[in-house]
């Protein structure tokens, strides 16, 4: 599989968590780019491993969060991008 491209780890991110952003209040149609998952309480610490794990299983990736600013993880748009730029098709890890 090729990397996902940031408009589809957004829309996975999105579906994946609708009920929790539904169940929160707030319209995923809605949700801007600056969206913090974490601050809006769709996800807590642990689920920030659900929702790396989740990416990695749906796009069958590997991705090195390393790099990342912590402060951006949870960042809709910041973790998207994030992923689509260091992507590693599974099949390509040594």
């Amino acid at each position: 599989m090729t990397r996902p491209t940031v408009s589809e780890v957004r829309s996975f991110l999105l579906e994946h968590f609708s009920f929790t952003i539904a169940a929160n209040g707030l319209n995923p149609t809605e949700i801007g780019d600056d969206f913090d998952l974490l601050e809006a309480g769709v996800i807590d610490s642990l689920g920030v491993l659900e929702m790396i794990s989740a990416v990695e299983q749906r796009f069958k990736i590997t991705v090195d969060f390393e790099p990342m600013d912590p402060a951006e993880l949870t960042l809709l748009d910041k973790f998207s991008s994030f992923v689509a730029e260091n992507a590693v098709a599974r099949g390509d890890v040594s």
